[in-house]
């Protein structure tokens, strides 16, 4: 889909390494620059392995003038640069948008930094300090009252994604103008914007979102040999084949709000019934009437993903993830 991009990545770890895979995914030319120490990530072989197949990787020294000079070589027919150095960084290098625009004046170039060119926070941050600032901590948890660990990279993700969608818009608007654009993407800001139904609660003072951490219809429960997710929110027609299924008909006719206020005695009534079913009678008992899901073992998810796939990365071969969206052109 975007053969004839080209893309330069001045980034390390996640954030800016993924968002040019996702690009490099849908077609563009991808041209890596590590330091001569090699991007920090390359402590994990196979995790750099995969974000980085399919990209060319070239070693400079940007502190070193001829070595710039190369990179400002690639430059000037480049699309797209994509940074995430600390701000500063950049301008100390001679790699800032202002030194790369006089270079080539339609360029598209992104930073994506923890919180922004502007902010007044310039420490280095990785993505727990920002979940944690950011409130995600708060909400991740079962109760927003008992902050929890985080284990999925929120804010790496979020603003790899966000970045770019923002550089395909940049793009877009490139090819109908003919020029380029400067994007300023915040870990921070893009950890907030990825959970939109509990930010429009607080937002309007509404509390932190019972429909989950409360819901005794939005939970996951412990059977005989297995876990069972249970996904129904303020939805009777699920609610009902829940009650009817479980036996539970006194719960049936009670409004989504009466099951906030009895929660607990609902949740243990629905936990003790689903203790003595084991994985086939759930999956025969559920069947198709409601909204539900068997946890699996991440193994076992990779082992069966579509997505997965092998390609050869420095000599080796290694498995990565593919796009998740197909495209039919035809």
């Amino acid at each position: 889909m975007l053969d004839g991009m080209k893309v330069l990545e001045l980034a390390y770890y996640y954030p800016g390494p993924y968002c040019c895979k996702i690009l490099s995914e849908l077609g563009a030319e991808v041209i890596k620059i590590e330091p001569p120490s090699g991007d920090p990530m390359r402590y994990r072989k196979n995790i750099f392995a995969g974000v980085n197949a399919g990209k060319k990787i070239m070693n400079l020294d940007l502190k070193n003038e001829n070595d710039r000079e190369k990179l400002y070589e690639i430059v000037r027919d480049a699309d797209a640069v994509v940074e995430g150095f600390r701000p500063g960084v950049a301008k100390r290098l001679g790699v800032d948008y202002p030194t790369l625009k006089r270079i080539n004046e339609n360029l598209i170039y992104c930073s994506i930094t923890g919180f922004g060119q502007n902010s007044e926070i310039k420490r280095p941050v990785h993505d727990i300090n920002v979940l944690s600032m950011a409130g995600i901590c708060q909400i991740s948890g079962l109760h927003h009252s008992n902050p929890c660990d985080p284990n999925v990279q929120l804010s790496d993700f979020s603003s790899s994604v966000i970045a770019a969608i923002a550089i395909l818009s940049a793009y877009i608007r490139r090819l109908k103008t003919g020029r380029g654009t400067y994007i300023d993407v915040s870990m921070y800001d893009s950890a907030i914007f990825s959970v939109p139904l509990h930010i429009l609660m607080a937002a309007n003072r509404e509390g932190y979102m019972p429909d989950f951490y409360l819901n005794p219809g939005y939970r996951i429960y412990r059977a005989r040999d297995c876990y069972v997710s249970l996904g129904i929110l303020d939805e009777p027609v699920f609610w009902e084949k829940l009650c009817k299924l479980l036996d539970l008909e006194r719960y049936i006719k009670i409004s989504f709000e009466d099951r906030i206020e009895m929660a607990d005695e609902i949740k243990n009534e629905i936990a003790r019934r689903i203790s003595k079913m084991n994985r086939e009678q759930i999956e025969i008992l559920f069947n198709e009437e409601i909204p539900y899901g068997i946890l699996s073992d991440l193994d076992d998810v990779v082992e069966n993903s579509r997505l997965i796939r092998e390609c050869e990365f420095e000599g080796d071969r290694v498995k990565t993830i593919s796009f998740p969206a197909s495209f039919d052109q035809g």
